[in-house]
């Protein structure tokens, strides 16, 4: 069934919200004014934005701090499961389900009168239709607070911080949205070389290549607006071309591990990533940084003990911070963690730019800017 505003010649707006990890709101935000969407005030980990089909395709194929774009589909009031049918019956549910899926309902509720999340599902399939045995699905994200009741389509389907190429990870990975965020916080933009020494799994360094060669975030995967049946494949065309035509990249990405097996996820992820071309990808430790007089960005997620079980890496920290000295006096530095006088042992003058929730744990983003040489004397920690 095709909409009265396609019908009508009239452009589809959408009400919609990026969700996000909180503290990423604001990078989440300016992605979007990027993307010539004007971004509004949320919720906590909630970026809204008004949009039509050609910019919420854009959001999905190109937001890389997102981890949802979410459409409103109904608002309403309901205290009790017969009022909950009678509106849901109301909607027009086929602006989103094609005729061969089945809806799948994700239920959350804070403070309503109906709070059994799997009865509230229950009572949707009962006007929309049984749940999937086999079919593909639309996710519905459903959320109960003080008994209003808001109904959201997710374009998306599967999460978009589900990057395709990201098939081997490492001992204590960091979420691939968070490593973006990290990126852009730091105000880098792919145009001078980046190094992570301590990679893992490569996920910051992979995001960073991506962001040199001007590649979307996940690759060439589907979503699920592409199923809709007011889905427009003329502006999707439009704006997956972009996707085919990768920049001429003349920066080098760094990416180090004293881990064998680290190093050889990171070389299989890049390359599923398509871009390990742009890659110097290899075995060292800290101390086997190349020198460099150059400019360009350390971005990295140090061991930190409480999630790997290092011990006191106090010395592994002014290890590096000494390293860097010697052999990057120039480049700037970014680094996330849970504890901060750790960190200061590289550097004194890292400052935080932003923190979020990360396995369990409160980590914050630090960065020292680059431009000038450090001195000991001055950037090193006081005994």
């Amino acid at each position: 069934m095709v909409s009265a505003a396609i019908l009508a010649g009239m452009p589809i707006r959408h009400e919609a919200a990026a969700i996000c990890t909180p503290g990423l709101e604001a990078l989440c935000e300016s992605e979007l004014r990027s993307l010539g969407i004007k971004p509004k005030k949320g919720a906590s980990g909630v970026v809204e934005f008004r949009c039509n089909n050609r910019q919420l395709y854009a959001a999905n194929l190109w937001l890389r701090t997102a981890s949802r774009i979410l459409v409103r589909v109904a608002s309403f009031r309901a205290t009790d499961f017969a009022h909950l049918q009678e509106r849901a019956d109301e909607v027009n549910w086929k602006r989103w389900i094609p005729s061969d899926h089945r809806a799948e309902f994700r239920v959350t509720c804070h403070k309503s009168k109906l709070y059994h999340t799997d009865a509230i599902a229950q009572r949707l399939h009962q006007v929309v239709g049984p749940p999937s045995i086999g079919e593909p699905t639309q996710p519905f994200v459903v959320r109960f607070d003080r008994d209003q009741v808001t109904i959201s389509a997710d374009a998306g389907g599967t999460p978009l911080n589900h990057r395709g190429w990201r098939t081997e990870i490492g001992v204590a990975p960091i979420r691939p949205t968070m490593a973006a965020g990290m990126l852009m916080a730091s105000g880098w933009t792919g145009e001078t070389p980046m190094l992570d020494p301590f990679c893992g799994s490569g996920t910051i360094a992979i995001e960073a290549a991506l962001i040199a060669k001007g590649l979307p975030p996940g690759g060439k995967r589907d979503f699920a607006f592409q199923n809709w049946p007011e889905f427009e494949p003329g502006a999707w065309a439009s704006v997956n071309a972009a996707t085919k035509n990768d920049k001429n990249v003349s920066v080098t990405i760094e990416a180090s591990d004293r881990d064998a097996g680290a190093v050889a996820s990171t070389m299989a992820n890049a390359k599923r990533a398509g871009v390990a071309d742009i890659m110097d990808i290899r075995e060292a430790v800290v101390s086997d940084i190349t020198a460099r007089d150059d400019m360009g960005l350390v971005c990295t997620n140090p061991p930190y003990g409480k999630r790997v079980g290092d011990g006191d890496l106090t010395s592994l920290y002014q290890r590096f911070g000494i390293v860097l000295r010697e052999k990057r006096p120039q480049w700037e530095l970014t680094v996330v963690t849970p504890d901060r006088r750790l960190a200061v042992n590289t550097d004194r003058r890292l400052k935080p730019l932003t923190g979020f929730g990360h396995g369990g744990l409160k980590v914050t983003v630090l960065n020292r800017r680059g431009g000038k040489p450090v001195s000991p004397e001055t950037d090193s920690p006081q005994d």
